[in-house]
């Protein structure tokens, strides 16, 4: 298994670690599981996916991830950051701002998963999601 999604019910937040090279279906998979997960928080949940270590295998593999994006923004998100290193492909980071915009949302990105808690609990402005 190339992924593992945790949902932290205190922090609202969703952790998505994406890693290796992962097929269609693997990618579907972790898709629903995400959504699974994503439905345990409140409206205004957050996510934080690493992608430092991620592969896909082909442009057929990204189709569950733009459904599951598209999903989660129904569901209500709030920020979305995303976690890169020097490794990640730019081709990689780029597909996933171009899909999170085109179901209606934009995100940010940090270079380890600690520095993306700090970007979103800095952030929050008390009594908004």
């Amino acid at each position: 298994m190339a992924y593992e999604i945790e949902a932290d019910a205190l922090a609202n937040r969703l952790y998505i670690d994406l890693s290796g090279r992962m097929d269609a279906e693997e990618i579907d998979e972790a898709a629903d599981v995400t959504l699974e997960k994503a439905k345990t928080l409140d409206e205004g949940f957050d996510i934080v996916t690493d992608l430092s270590g991620f592969k896909p295998s082909s442009p057929e593999a990204a189709k569950p991830i733009e459904r599951a994006q598209a999903t989660l923004e129904e569901m209500g998100i709030d920020r979305v950051v995303w976690v890169t290193d020097a490794e990640t492909s730019q081709v990689v980071v780029n597909a996933f701002e171009r899909r999170s915009r085109d179901v209606g949302y934009s995100g940010e990105t940090a270079d380890s998963v600690d520095d993306a808690d700090r970007l979103l609990d800095e952030h929050e402005i008390t009594g908004y999601a």
